[in-house]
């Protein structure tokens, strides 16, 4: 299986807007709420990199796993690992 998690290197307003539009296309109920990917702190908790990377990884799963459903402008990554941490669990 492949997952797609944000780029390092990409900046803070591009992961806004991956994470924007990926929820606008898919389901991001692990990052809302008391979703296992939820942070009570919003983007100035360090967190906007993993919330963006489910977010992303959500629409791509969604989509059919194809490489163009993770470029998102080129701060899109496919990894073999599984990114899951605690209770933040990828699909």
């Amino acid at each position: 299986m492949t997952w797609c998690v944000a780029n390092p290197s990409a900046s803070g307003a591009a992961l806004r807007a991956n994470l924007e539009f990926a929820c606008s296309e898919s389901d991001c109920a692990a990052i809302q709420g008391t979703g296992g990917c939820s942070f009570p702190g919003g983007d100035d908790d360090g967190s906007l990199p993993t919330r963006a990377s489910v977010a992303m990884n959500a629409y791509y799963q969604a989509r059919g796993r194809n490489s163009w459903n993770c470029f998102f402008n080129g701060t899109g990554l496919i990894t073999i690992t599984d990114p899951s941490s605690g209770s933040c669990k990828y699909a």
